[in-house]
């Protein structure tokens, strides 16, 4: 059987669920603590964030023009008295330092009543609907990061252009096991807003993979693709395979739009 692929792109300061009431986020800013900066692991959905499982996240890797390094040894909990998540003393300067994460979130299973348990088929077999789901992210601190690189990632964002501080949009081309992604539907949302999909036009990846996405605001940015794989590849454990992938960046001045 030929493998169903469904997409969704969304763009905002935290993305909107692939399906409504869905799935968590991930995604990555820039914080300072005590004057070091941090890099801020951040899950769940703007209005209501959650700390994310330092056991979970299988990578998080600060990358320059001169090499990478991994930031998951300084893993610590944010401190209680701002929102919930994982912090990572950066080590590089920020405005030439893209930092990239991978984050497993596991197999979620839906029973007939609509509970959602963190379980796969094998111990709810009469799930209503089982699912595997994977998190990717990441985020540009400057106009010196690599911006354009490929890192790898199975579902990953890449921008084709450095948008300067006054730019009206960015295009991104998107791809998924390494090739371009057609057909995604790309959504919008004002920076520090989770963006509404009813009323709000939709924009769509051509054959190459390539969507231009309107940066209305400065400030916080982050585009966001979920891909649906169904059947999944472990069919005995999950219906479908759900990946998401996160690009963060920040516009400091207003743009022209």
């Amino acid at each position: 059987m030929q493998p169903l692929l469904r997409t969704a792109l969304a763009a905002a300061l935290v993305l909107g669920a692939s399906r409504p009431g869905g799935a968590h986020e991930l995604w990555l800013t820039l914080s300072t603590v005590e004057q070091v900066p941090q890099v801020r692991v951040n899950y769940g959905h703007a209005s209501k964030r959650e700390a994310p499982s330092p056991l979970k996240l299988i990578e998080l890797v600060a990358l320059t023009q001169d090499g990478s390094t991994s930031l998951r040894a300084g893993l610590k909990p944010a401190p209680p008295e701002v929102p919930p998540a994982l912090l990572a003393p950066l080590g590089t300067k920020p405005g030439r330092t893209l930092v990239a994460a991978t984050y497993d979130a596991g197999y979620w299973a839906t029973l007939r009543d609509g509970t959602r348990l963190n379980a796969s088929r094998r111990l709810v077999p009469d799930a209503r609907e089982g699912r595997w789901s994977v998190k990717y992210a990441k985020a540009a601190f400057g106009p010196g990061a690599p911006w354009l690189r490929v890192v790898g990632h199975t579902l990953e964002i890449v921008p084709i252009e450095v948008p300067g501080p006054t730019a009206g949009a960015i295009r991104v081309r998107v791809l998924f096991r390494g090739a371009p992604l057609p057909g995604a539907d790309l959504y919008y949302g004002d920076s520090g807003m989770e963006p509404e999909r009813a009323g709000v036009p939709a924009y769509t990846t051509d054959p190459d993979g390539i969507a231009t996405v309107p940066i209305r605001k400065a400030g916080s940015q982050v585009l966001t693709v979920s891909q649906t794989v169904s059947p999944s590849a472990t069919p005995t454990l999950a219906d479908e395979d759900v990946y998401t992938a996160t690009f963060a960046f920040r516009l400091d001045e207003p743009s022209v739009n």
